[in-house]
């Protein structure tokens, strides 16, 4: 490739000097050889027939031939010689070519992506070739060209050829076929299908394509163009089936193609081209294989030659440098590290089957060969003649490597080859370095792949070659992602601690040095002598003598430089770490072991050593963590308590005697740990006090164990909040980063400077005993230090750029600590404010006075100003005041710390400082939030039941924790249970296992073993019981909300993931018991479903008790089903498919369509597209002949009723789920679901004899929803006679209901049946707005009769509910209406009675579009018995002092958050000057991290995104509402945070900040310039665009709309331009574009599904108009807003509007983006946004417009009815539209005003029939928004007729508009002046605009400019000139005059008075109005 890559460069270089012409004879001169090329005679031996082309130094000269036409060479245009890729648009799936079962096939491939187009795989390019009868030429494909396609990965041709399995068209085998066809024959079918075949000249191969739009045939295609392919020899066109090639997968992927003779819309392919790159990379590839290929034949033979050799180790070494993307500028290959995975390269690897070579290449050489042995021996590898081998070996590995990281799919690939790498591992060909790179962090992966064996061998290679770093490679096993593999833990320590391998561990002993050294001891009466202990370790060599040596003695020769020493110490080292990772995560088979090896007290004595090594220290401190401090007696303790009882609360409450876990048992753990507290407390003060505490790099591990470790003794609750606060002063000095004693200037103001301050000792001395309240005050040894004087740098402890992995989990560490300690500093606050609240209502109650009355009279009298005061106290402001800050200097430190983490460069360290950051801001507002969600146990029960809770929740939660200890797990178990299984934690290596009891020959324990697992199964399970028992009585939502305070949920989901055998039945009960407790913990309680679907992917496995709860976790909870992913809904389809029909995954499917009584659209549409995907294993039908009589029989089987499992059952389900897919008229499901089911079918199920109300139910349903009640009218119900059929079996079924008429019937489902589904249906059916023109009623008259004589009976039926009768009665109205209007005659007596019963009944029954008239009143619970009175008062006064609360704290909480917009605005202000931090601050070092940083936090943690991105927007545009007490607020902590060295009281520094204070200050807009500007710069506008183009979360996109519109705020021209150029710049335009285009055309969707719901009443609204029409000018007979309408008052006219959903809400954002976009006429963008010269373009233009039309109905306006459509909910979004259009087109934009001129849509038309229409019903009571309305739209007209000289635009508004309304509108907005005063728009001005509009329009219509002239001036010159075209309009003129001049005829005439004020209006004052420059006529 190397050389063809340079022959055609060569010779364009050529042509641009001399003039060659085709046919001209040249020489080819190569750039790099020097030489001309030659074309010898040699012949190539791998293509036979073809010569070599070579260098040599002899002219040879070529002739030219053209390959093309210059004028064919277009970019866009399809030629010969393009790659491309071909996408079924309508499947959705790429045309590949791939081997499957060693044959080469054609498919479509089906991807498990959310997105089908980012499935690119390099099987699916194809090069097209244009025929032409010259083989040499290609050239532009024109629409009649032949083409072939080459597949580029293996060269063969795409061509169609017969099908062999094809079974022709006689008949016999199509009746065959009808009944249930499995998947494997429908392939039978296709006639011909595609293959591929390796010759061009095959003239199968030939294809034309075909247009899917009209075009010219000799007209070029465009590269991107959608086509057809017609197979030229068959003459039959390719089309896609569903058959699989691969019918033996799990789920087949593979679809076959056929051709047919017909040719069909959707079977069209798009053409994608494919970038240059890309085609380079996989040629590369493709060789590489075909090389390595050789190389691996050669290997096989037993022979390769030298030269071969190299060659091989030369691709190899490419290979490395192709796949990590570096290029190679020669540094050793091996040394290459990937910085950022390339995708596409490692996907190649694996496709071009680079990676089967590269295994090809390990496992070749060392195959036995008959005779002879192998070419290599591994054991030989490390000879010096086998050198090159080992190399080429270990390239092969590092390319495996390389090609597998951060890449799941690969990783999967290679594992399959772990048995050949397995065996390579210890001969130093990096095999087990790449084992351990694959499973690392791979959960999967390591749970499949490490078996007993595995360990094993592991284990034998330490003992082989004693190196510590297979011991590291064991330990990495048992962890991914630092979370344990329970599985892999078990193996590991069986195998290790296993006596038989004692021999490989170092032991460690405790020895008394004064005794015999070989006595290990370890009684507890030398405990005394703890200290003098020395440790002794003892260990077996390889050549079995035993050694033993003193650690410390070990150490020192270490460091001496005795390298034997230093490697058992290594050694030592890496078996703590293993150690420590077996018991990770509290595995107590491990612990149990290792804990007595090594007790607490060794463990200490080595950790506090200073003798020994940082790292080996460390070790040990971990080791202490793992096996002693985290297991069974410590439990995490929940910082922030909900639940409280109320006898416990304390009356009076100080920090020193508050502790929030009051347990005896505490004391005794403490004194187990103390020498370790003490230990932890004095190392972090020395690290406090070193000049720069990271220096060291082996310090920072050990310093990373005890912080670690002191974090989990605190959330242990080891520390009391005392000693807590005093702990975090240590660690936040830590890691602050201005050294010690620079805090002494801030904790004593001095006037001097403060720079260079002289501190006395006492004062030191005084800090130090607040700072560190520690036993040994060693910091006077070290006196004044001298360094805080040097220069600046050397002040910083620790700088930022210094990267070092363990200093940040140091710090992220520290940052966990500072998160408990806040919390529990806010649990003390809630018990501060509960022990206030107590202490008061014991003052006003006391307990001995419970006299009801005296209560009352005391009611009021419980002080709550007092409490509030208290409550503000509780945040003290400043140093002084308060004790509960985290610093010693007001919190100043504290932040500081934070400001300087988020300029780390490590993401989990910037998210948790930014968290902390907004816990810092928010106190008061996190109190009242928690306060509020306290939950107070007050009577006795609560009580009781609470204790009980939590004893059983403890005993539950060892009882879980120690599983391994008494789950049984069976030796042997089916075969078949690992698929099953998916569950995290489970063991599926069992089997394989040995029992797990002791040795058969002592049998006691064994069975003292099972009888006490079997009495711990018995334990747990009543535990169960009786959580179960709770949740499901009394109160039941006050004990979910317990239970979810006391954190039940959590013990269960833990016992969901204990892993357990199969066929254990005991253990199965008790996992179905667990599920109960969820499914009834969440029932009907949103935050407790909330809290479960944090871990749905626990649930999502085949098991049904997993379904249904998560169908209980889902159930009624709109805000979950919105969200739902698509991956849950594809779950459980597949469960469908491969697990059974079971009906529970179907009652998912039906729970997520609606919730809160609306219906879930997305969910429908989902589920709908993956039931038809899904096929016939899941949409079971029972409509053909002979399935027909199976449904049959099931039903005569379920005449009893149908059975659980019954397949009718699951049937009744699926109907049931499609009509509800189609309720809500949903459009799109509604034609599916017709497809499915047809209405035939239907009929000939529910009129038959045999069939069961059950399924009459669902079926009758599903024809009300899918076709009777539906969005578009299904035209064969109207037209064919099945409904009527329907209908007289309704009859017949109605008949049995009322056959006795006094006895009700005893079969309830028939009666549900009769009088919720079939009376339904026929209301729909008559009150269809379709069912008006379809003729079959009258031929059908006697049905109509039928019915209302039934229903009129069963309205008689004494039995009948008042809410069934209501039903009934509507039911008899619709059938009433019909026959009348319909002029049906109806008998004498049922008239009577229709009359009467309709007179009498109330009119107020329910109607249609009442949404809740489905779900009947379903009866409520009984309420719980009334509490005594105490009970509810003092949860009443709660409540009071919660609103309290709420009043005086709400203010300051936003005054509080205020600040922290000043904070980020200067950071820093917390610096000292000179700092390194602080000049990072300033030149914006902070703000760029923080906007950095918000692209990461978007997949990660979404709440924080969307705080900071509120934030950034608050920094931009500030808007206050607090009031005196809130700036009071807002200042102290101004000056406390910002402003500290500062004398207090000025103004001054407040207003320096650039922000207004008080709440009405005017925006000042030059200052939020500027800020924007400075954001911009840091990066804000990139973030903002790609947060648009990336997040998946609706509110992300809308923060950052949000903050787009901030930072574009105020017509911002730079951040415009800055837009501009980030657009302009890599192709990010077409996706930005593309996401704003998508979100436009979903809410057009949207709207379509929605607005029909106003069909119902246009009709009545429009016979309404008519009656108006004939009275004068319909608009003026409304009322003016002012009087309610004639008839009936105001408010009861207003139907609930149908509120927008969020797709629409987003679009006001998103339309104001788009103005502010154009503001001030921006040319570039007004003509970017309409166009973007990408290969797709979006044009937002004419979306916009075509949004604006839909929104409004899309009517011409001609109606009057566009007030249906605009109601006070999305006014303001069409107001915005409106706005956005102007916007567009002023300045102006001549492309724009054509482009919304000439769209096709009516857009125009509703702009003009906003101003001409009276928009009814919202003028009536919202003049003000009509107004506005009006104003923007005439402004949008003059905008597009703005400077316009030709006629086009004029002629197009007025083509729809009558120059006679215009004038109206114009007069009566004049006169609207009196009645609206006061408003924000004035009518006279609205009037005004439209005026000009109307002047402008009149240069273009004589009309009009004759109705301008004020009527009276026309009167006076009637005689000289009237034209005759004022003749003709004479009588609507003095019509007009009469209508419209009101009674006082001094009031000047409106036409007279705008022309008077317009000559005045100066253009600027229209500028303002933005309406753009007027010409005035």
């Amino acid at each position: 490739p190397g050389c063809g890559a340079f022959v055609p460069r060569a010779s364009r270089s050529l042509c641009r000097v001399l003039q060659v012409v085709v046919g001209d004879k040249v020489i080819l001169n190569p750039v790099n050889a020097g030489q001309p090329l030659h074309a010898s005679n040699y012949e190539l031996t791998d293509h036979p027939g073809c010569k070599e082309v070579n260098s040599v130094n002899c002219n040879t000269s070529w002739k030219i031939n053209l390959f093309m036409m210059f004028s064919d060479h277009k970019d866009e245009v399809l030629k010969g010689g393009d790659v491309v890729r071909l996408f079924h648009a309508e499947q959705e799936k790429f045309l590949t070519c791939d081997e499957y079962k060693a044959k080469l096939h054609v498919f479509l491939r089906t991807t498990l992506r959310q997105s089908a187009t980012s499935a690119t795989s390099s099987n699916a390019l194809w090069e097209v070739e244009v025929v032409h009868h010259d083989p040499c030429r290609g050239g532009a494909g024109h629409w009649n060209s032949l083409y072939r396609f080459k597949h580029l990965a293996t060269g063969n041709y795409l061509a169609a050829e017969e099908n062999p399995g094809y079974k022709g068209d006689n008949g016999e085998s199509r009746s065959v076929s009808d009944g249930s066809r499995s998947k494997r024959n429908m392939g039978e079918k296709v006639k011909y299908k595609l293959v591929a075949v390796p010759h061009g000249n095959d003239i199968a191969s030939l294809f034309e394509l075909d247009p899917t739009t009209l075009q010219k045939t000799d007209s070029f295609v465009p590269r991107n163009s959608y086509v057809r392919l017609r197979h030229l020899c068959t003459n039959t066109w390719i089309q896609s089936t569903n058959v699989p090639i691969d019918v033996d997968e799990e789920r087949p992927i593979r679809l076959m193609l056929g051709t047919c003779p017909t040719k069909e819309d959707k079977e069209a392919f798009a053409i994608v081209s494919v970038p240059v790159s890309e085609i380079r990379d996989l040629d590369f590839a493709n060789d590489a294989s075909l090389m390595l290929a050789t190389v691996v034949d050669k290997l096989n033979e037993g022979f390769i030659s030298q030269n071969d050799r190299r060659f091989a180790i030369k691709l190899l070494e490419d290979l490395v440098f192709f796949v990590v993307d570096t290029p190679n500028n020669g540094q050793t290959v091996l040394d290459v590290v990937m910085t950022k995975a390339n995708r596409e390269r490692q996907k190649l690897m694996r496709e071009q089957n680079i990676l089967k070579q590269v295994f090809g290449i390990l496992k070749a050489p060392f195959k036995e060969k008959p005779g002879e042995g192998p070419l290599l021996r591994l054991e030989e590898l490390s000879d010096q003649k086998n050198a090159p081998y080992q190399y080429m070996f270990r390239l092969s590995y590092r390319v495996l490597r390389h090609s597998q990281e951060e890449y799941r799919k690969n990783q999967e690939h290679i594992a399959k080859q772990f048995g050949v790498m397995q065996s390579q591992i210890g001969y130093d060909i990096l095999a087990e370095d790449t084992i351990t790179a694959l499973l690392h962090n791979n959960r999967k992966l390591l749970e499949k792949h490490i078996t007993k064996t595995e360990v094993e061998t592991f284990v034998s290679l330490v003992r082989r070659n004693r190196e510590p770093r297979f011991l590291d490679y064991l330990s990495d096993l048992c962890v991914s992602n630092h979370v344990a593999i329970p599985v892999t833990q078990e193996l590991i320590c069986k195998c290790v601690l296993d006596p038989k391998n004692q021999d490989i561990l170092i032991k460690t002993e405790r020895r008394v040095p004064k005794e015999m050294p070989h006595a290990p001891e370890f009684s507890s009466s030398l405990e005394d002598y703890g200290d003098e202990d020395e440790v002794w370790l003892v260990w077996t060599d390889k050549n079995n003598e035993k050694q033993e040596k003193s650690i410390r003695q070990l150490a020192q020769e270490a460091r001496q430089g005795n390298a034997h020493d230093e490697n058992v110490l290594t050694y030592y080292r890496y078996q703590l770490k293993l150690f420590a990772r077996m018991c990770l995560d509290r595995q107590y088979l491990a612990i149990d072991e290792i804990s007595k090896q090594l007790d607490v007290e060794l463990i200490f004595l080595c950790m506090m050593d200073e003798m020994l090594p940082y790292d080996l220290r460390a070790s040990f401190c971990r080791l202490m963590l793992h096996t002693h401090v985290d297991r069974d007696p410590q439990e995490l303790v929940t910082p922030v308590k909900f639940a409280r009882l109320w006898t416990e609360i304390p009356p009076a409450i100080t920090i020193k005697d508050y502790d929030s876990n009051m347990d005896d048992s505490r004391d005794n753990k403490k004194n187990k740990f103390a020498n370790t507290m003490a230990f932890m407390e004095e190392y972090l003060n020395n690290v406090l006090h070193d000049d720069l505490p990271f220096a060291h790099d082996e310090k920072n591990k050990l310093t990373y164990e005890v912080v670690s470790l002191a974090r989990h003794l605190i959330y242990f609750g080891f520390y009391s909040f005392f000693e807590l606060l005093r702990l975090t002063r240590t660690l936040l000095g830590i890691i602050d980063c201005v050294p010690n004693p620079m805090l002494m200037q801030n904790m004593f103001p001095d006037d001097v400077g403060g720079k260079n301050m002289k501190r006395s000792i006492h004062g030191m001395g005084h800090m130090m005993s607040t700072m560190v309240l520690s036993r040994k005050q060693s910091i006077f040894g070290t006196g004044g230090r001298s360094s805080v004087s040097g220069d600046p740098q050397a002040r910083t402890k620790d700088r930022i750029d210094k990267q070092d992995i363990t200093v940040m989990d140091t710090k992220l560490k520290i940052l966990e600590i500072m998160q408990f300690i806040l919390n529990v500093r806010l649990d003390y606050r809630i018990s501060f404010l509960l022990s206030v609240f107590k202490k008061e209502f014991m003052e006003v109650y006391p307990m001995g006075d419970a006299d009801a009355t005296a209560s009352i009279e005391h009611a009021a009298t419980i002080n709550l100003q007092r409490i509030g005061e208290q409550a503000e106290a509780m945040f003290g402001v400043g140093k002084g005041n308060s004790i509960l800050e985290v610093d010693d200097e007001g919190g100043r430190m504290f932040l500081r710390v934070l400001i300087h983490l988020t300029m780390h460069d490590y993401p989990p360290l910037i998210s948790g400082a930014l968290q902390l950051l907004f816990k810092h801001f928010s106190q008061r507002q996190e109190v009242l939030h928690t306060f509020k969600q306290v939950q107070l146990l007050i009577s006795e029960q609560d009580v009781d039941n609470y204790k009980l809770i939590k004893s059983n929740l403890d005993r539950l939660r060892t009882m879980v924790e120690k599983s391994e200890l008494w789950v049984e797990k069976k030796s042997s178990s089916s075969g078949g249970e690992g698929k099953q299984d998916k569950k995290d934690k489970k063991d599926k290596k069992e089997k394989k296992e040995v029992e797990k009891e002791v040795a058969p020959e002592e049998p006691t324990p064994k069975e003292e073993k099972s009888e006490k697992s079997n009495e711990n199964y018995q334990i747990v399970k009543e535990i169960l019981e009786r959580l179960n028992k709770m949740c499901s009585t009394g109160v039941w939502k006050k004990q979910q909300r317990l239970l979810k305070n006391m954190g039940a949920h959590n013990v269960m989901l833990d016992l969901l993931q204990v892993s357990y055998d199969k066929n254990d039945k005991k253990m199965q009960e008790i996992i179905k018991y667990t599920h109960q407790f969820l499914q009834k913990f969440c029932m009907g309680n949103t935050e407790n479903q909330t809290l479960l679907h944090k871990h749905l992917s626990l649930f999502l496995n085949p098991g049904l008790l997993e379904a249904e709860t998560v169908q209980h976790i889902f159930s009624n909870n709109y805000q979950l089903c919105t969200e739902i992913s698509e991956t849950v809904l594809q779950h459980f389809i597949h469960c469908l498919a491969t697990h059974g029909r079971h009906v529970q995954y179907l009652n998912f499917l039906h729970t997520i369509i609606k919730a809160e009584g609306k219906y879930v659209k997305k969910c429908q549409d989902m589920i709908m597209t993956e039931l038809t995907n899904a096929g016939e294993d899941v949409v079971v039908f029972y409509n053909d002949k002979s399935s027909f009589n199976t449904m049959l029989e099931l039903m005569a089987q379920s005449r009893e009723g149908v059975q659980e499992h019954s397949p009718l059952r699951y049937h009744i389900s699926l109907v049931e789920l499609l009509a509800a897919c189609a309720e809500g008229k949903n459009v799109y499901t509604e034609i599916k679901c017709t497809s499915l089911l047809p209405l035939e079918d239907v009929v000939r199920v529910v009129t038959h004899e045999d069939c069961i109300t059950e399924v009459k139910i669902a079926y009758v349903n599903f024809v009300n929803h899918c076709y009777v009640d539906t969005e578009v009218e299904m035209k064969e119900i109207y037209t064919s006679n099945y409904i009527w059929k329907l209908f007289e079996n309704f009859t017949v079924d109605m008949a049995r209901v009322c056959n006795r008429r006094e006895k009700r019937l005893s079969d309830p489902t028939l009666e549900r049946y009769v009088i919720s589904v079939v009376l339904d249906t026929i209301n729909a059916f008559f009150s269809s707005p379709f069912s008006e023109n379809s003729t079959s009623l009258q031929t059908h008259h006697t049905i109509v009769i039928q019915l209302l004589q039934s229903t009129m009976r069963l309205l008689d039926c004494p039995w009948l509910q008042q809410q069934h009768r209501s039903l009934v009665e509507t039911c008899i109205r619709t059938l009433a209406v019909t026959a009348k209007g319909r002029s049906i005659s109806v008998p004498m007596d049922l008239d009577s009675q229709l009359s009467t019963m309709l007179s009498t009944s109330a009119l107020g029954s329910l109607s249609r579009n009442n949404p809740n008239y489905k779900s009947l009143s379903r009866p409520t619970r009984p309420a719980a018995p009334n509490n005594p009175w105490d009970y509810k008062n003092i949860i009443e006064k709660l409540q009071d002092i919660i609103n309290t609360l709420e009043e005086r704290l709400k203010p300051l909480v936003e005054a509080e958050l205020s600040v922290l917009v000043d904070v980020l605005h200067r950071p820093e202000l917390l610096f000292l000057e000179g700092t390194d931090a602080r000049v990072r601050c300033e030149t914006g070092g902070f703000i760029s991290k923080l906007i950095q940083h918000t692209k990461t936090l978007m997949t990660s943690e979404e709440k924080l995104c969307i705080k900071v991105l509120r934030t950034l927007q608050e920094m931009l545009i500030r808007k206050y509402d607090f009031d005196e007490k809130g700036i009071t607020l807002r200042k102290v902590l101004m000056q406390n945070y910002l402003f500290n060295n500062k004398k207090p009281g000025s103004k001054g520094e407040l207003v320096e900040l650039g922000v207004a204070v008080g709440p009405e200050a005017e925006i000042d807009w030059a200052t939020v310039a500027a800020v924007q500007c400075r954001l911009d710069r840091e990066g804000a506008t990139k973030l903002v665009t790609d947060l648009i183009m990336s997040t998946k979360n609706d509110k992300i996109f809308f923060e950052s709309m949000q903050l787009a519109i901030c930072l574009l705020e105020g017509g911002n021209t730079e951040i415009q331009n800055s837009f501009y150029k980030l657009m302009m710049g890599d192709n990010k335009s077409e996706k930005f574009f593309k996401v704003l285009h998508d979100r436009m055309r979903g809410a057009q969707q949207d709207i379509k599904a929605t607005v029909s719901v106003n069909v119902g009443e246009m009709s009545n609204r429009a016979q309404d108009s008519k009656e108006l029409d004939q009275g004068v000018s319909p608009q003026f007979a409304v009322p003016l807003p002012g009087q309610p309408p004639p008839g009936q008052p105001p408010h009861e006219q207003l139907e609930p509007e149908a509120e927008m959903g969020p797709a629409v809400m987003i679009m006001k954002p998103i339309m104001r983006f788009l103005q502010l976009l154009c503001e001030n006429h921006n040319q570039d963008l007004q003509n970017f946004l309409r166009c973007q010269n990408n290969k797709t373009n979006y044009n937002l233009v004419c979306e916009t417009l075509q949004f604006l039309d839909i929104m409004c109905g899309s009517t011409t306006g001609g109606l009057g009815l566009l007030g249906l459509y605009i109601n006070e909910g999305n006014v303001g979004l069409i107001t915005q539209t409106l706005e956005t259009l102007t916007e567009y087109c002023q300045g102006p934009c001549q492309e724009n005003q054509t482009c919304i001129v000439t769209h096709e849509s009516n857009g125009i038309d509703i702009i003009t029939a906003l101003i001409l229409n009276d928009i009814s019903p919202l003028c009536r009571y919202r003049m003000e928004m009509v107004l506005q309305l009006k104003d923007n739209a005439s402004k949008l007209l003059l905008a597009l007729m703005e400077s316009r000289h030709d006629n086009e635009n004029a002629e197009r508004i007025l083509f729809n508009l009558r120059p006679q309304e215009l004038i109206e509108v114009i007069k009566k907005a004049y006169h609207q002046e009196k009645d609206c005063e006061g408003g924000e728009v004035s009518p006279r001005e609205v009037g005004h605009n439209i005026y000009i509009l109307a002047l402008q329009l009149a240069r273009h219509n004589k009309v009009l400019l004759h109705l301008l002239k004020p009527p009276k001036r026309t009167q006076e010159e009637g005689e000289e000139g009237i034209s005759s075209m004022l003749n003709l309009n004479n009588r609507p003129l003095s019509q007009m005059l009469k209508s419209s001049v009101p009674a006082e005829t001094e009031a000047e005439d409106p036409l007279e008075y705008y022309e008077k004020h317009t000559a005045q209006i100066e253009v600027p004052d229209w500028r303002r109005h933005g309406a753009g420059v007027l010409s005035l006529a």
